[in-house]
């Protein structure tokens, strides 16, 4: 442990060395990269263990990665297929730390938003609940970022066009976590398009009650509450007994058919209003169709879908 902690102190100094020198540093981070490589093949050998002194590696090359880009072209890449390769195995902290590399990388311009939406959604599914805190965060904050200054087209194309894609997932932590991302840029004013509204629309479609209602409490001008909604499923994946766990989670948070159609003839009054400021304040908005789906509770029919278009 005590040479483990050394190890830290030293590539910490190394660190602040390189960025204050890099020409005088050089070779020592090349040693230092040399080591990362050595051990990443360790690492695939054996992904499951505890690899205290590669993690730090990694986190050492993505801090000076834009000190030395030539070096490290390669090396985004390389923990990208680590963590899709292994992601479901990896031990915790580990996979947190690969994790943070590339939020710094994501963070410093050297890679695109397109490389880590994709593995971020999938390591969403992921029962670490620390992980998907951080990594909601920083998606919701990545795309604040991109439209600090003026609106990035190209940028929320690309970004809804994913969540677009996730909405549709079978997987309810990803689906959850694409309609959170919608409406808490929605609540920020950020994205307040009538793509945004229709994508929300999207997800009435799913066939999980909890991302139903969510997406109702939205129509319904609840957006706090909807975010909320869309992400209540982190408390389902606690660590804790799964009997203790269920039993807690569904005196708090059970979809009942009252909940599903209180919240129905709610919305009618709301939707309203979300779409005349659609309709009169947004460019485009001719092209604007919103569709709930609703699921019919009958006798005989218990999940049958019924679509209105209001």
């Amino acid at each position: 442990m005590a040479s483990s902690n050394n190890n830290k102190c030293d590539l910490l100094t190394l660190q602040s060395n390189c960025k204050k020198d890099p020409e005088g540093y050089e070779e020592d981070f090349a040693m230092q990269l040399r080591h990362y490589e050595a051990l990443r093949g360790l690492f695939a050998m054996k992904p499951s263990r505890d690899h205290k002194e590669f993690s730090d590696l990694v986190s050492f090359i993505a801090h000076v990665s834009v000190t030395y880009k030539e070096q490290t072209k390669g090396f985004s890449d390389g923990v990208v297929e680590l963590l899709e390769r292994h992601y479901a195995i990896l031990e915790p902290a580990l996979r947190k730390n690969l994790t943070s590399a590339l939020i710094l990388l994501r963070n410093k311009g050297v890679i695109g938003v397109d490389v880590t939406l994709p593995l971020f959604f999938k390591l969403f599914r992921v029962k670490d609940k620390q992980l998907r805190v951080m990594m909601f965060k920083h998606v919701v904050a990545d795309a604040k970022a991109a439209n600090k200054n003026k609106i990035d087209d190209k940028y929320n194309r690309t970004v809804q066009s994913f969540l677009h894609t996730a909405l549709k997932d079978e997987n309810e932590a990803a689906a959850k976590k694409a309609l959170a991302v919608l409406t808490d840029m929605y609540r920020r004013n950020i994205w307040t398009d009538a793509k945004t509204v229709n994508l929300v629309a999207e997800a009435c479609k799913h066939p999980s009650q909890k991302i139903l209602v969510a997406a109702l409490k939205f129509f319904e001008g609840q957006d706090e509450a909807a975010e909320a909604a869309a992400e209540a499923g982190d408390e389902s994946d606690s660590d804790d007994d799964p009997d203790d766990r269920d039993r807690a989670i569904k005196s708090r948070t059970q979809v009942s058919k009252e909940d599903v159609f209180k919240a129905y003839k709610t919305v009618r009054v709301f939707i309203c209003s979300r779409l005349f400021f659609v309709f009169f304040s947004i460019p485009k908005a001719d092209d604007v169709q919103i569709y709930l789906l609703l699921s019919r509770f009958d006798s005989d029919d218990t999940q049958s879908p019924r679509s209105l278009r209001l």
